[in-house]
């Protein structure tokens, strides 16, 4: 059995998952913490007996008490502090979306990962309609359209592309598309053009990949929607923690610098590269965020 440790209960994602870790036949939800951002010790406590799991003081008390964690604080600028201790222990870590608020953030988590499985992200990737999409051929095109705020939501349409295209990306630059729209230029000379802020009333994400074949797929929040990419999620974590996938971080830290790329674009109005100085410079506060959020449950 894979004993599975949950750092941060602010989102939903921390019911979602636990629900997600109980139905799994191979992993068990065995620590808690929670820093009591959004949540009070009344509910990490309950959430922790309702769960079968120990309710740990300090995060890293649990390292050796569990396979694996996963960091699910809503503030993004808390998971380079989180995750880098269990990864220096060789514990095996997925990071909520978004991984990082800046590309030092990125930097200080992919070294600390060394050769500890590195997992984490979106979990809009692991959809079922996404899973096994390849988009092969020439000058392959790819549009990609997400809805809410830029950089938290924004991550999931950034990291389903990231996913769709399989390459690195090259460069990222606005557009006069409409809302906040980015072209993107990946390593393999292939294209897409991101809308980060489609209309939040319909909270589904669209995805259209052309090559040899075109292929559209949309991305829902309906129950059925989450429940298959949680699962989807916890499936590909658990082959990370047990060696049946290859897990070094590179893919979900890639789509990490693409975000903050994406965004920088549209902040300066410039041509962003992995190795822009703007780039370097750019972070997003996290904890801005926070004071405004509420979790769905």
């Amino acid at each position: 059995m894979v004993e599975i440790g949950i750092v941060g209960l602010d989102t939903s994602h921390a019911e979602s998952y636990a629900v997600a870790i109980q139905n799994h036949p191979e992993t068990s939800l065995a620590g808690v913490w929670d820093g009591g951002a959004v949540r009070d010790r009344v509910y990490a406590r309950a959430y922790s007996e309702r769960n079968g799991a120990s309710l740990y003081a300090e995060p890293l008390e649990m390292a050796d008490d569990v396979d694996a964690v996963m960091i699910l604080t809503v503030d993004w600028t808390t998971h380079r502090d989180l995750a880098i201790p269990f990864l220096r222990e060789d514990v095996p870590t997925a990071i909520d979306k978004p991984i990082a608020g800046s590309l030092e953030d990125v930097r200080a988590i992919r070294t600390a990962a060394g050769e500890t499985p590195l997992f984490g992200g979106s979990a809009v990737p692991y959809h079922p309609s996404l899973r096994s999409v390849e988009v092969a051929g020439d000058g392959r095109l790819f549009y990609g359209v997400g809805y809410g705020d830029p950089f938290y939501y924004g991550c999931h349409v950034v990291d389903a592309i990231r996913f769709l295209s399989g390459h690195r990306w090259a460069s990222v630059a606005p557009t006069d598309g409409p809302g906040r729209s980015v072209d993107v230029v990946f390593v393999d000379g292939s294209h897409a053009t991101v809308r980060l802020d489609g209309e939040s009333d319909r909270e589904t994400f669209t995805f259209v990949g052309v090559g040899d074949e075109t292929m559209v797929r949309v991305v829902g929040t309906s129950d059925g929607d989450l429940e298959g990419m949680y699962r989807g999620y916890l499936n590909a974590f658990v082959e990370a923690i047990t060696g049946a996938r290859k897990a070094t971080g590179e893919r979900i830290l890639d789509a990490a610098t693409l975000l903050l790329g994406a965004n920088a674009a549209l902040e300066t109005g410039q041509t962003i590269t992995p190795t822009s100085d703007s780039l370097a410079a750019y972070s997003v506060d996290g904890r801005a965020f926070l004071e405004d959020y509420q979790p769905y449950y």
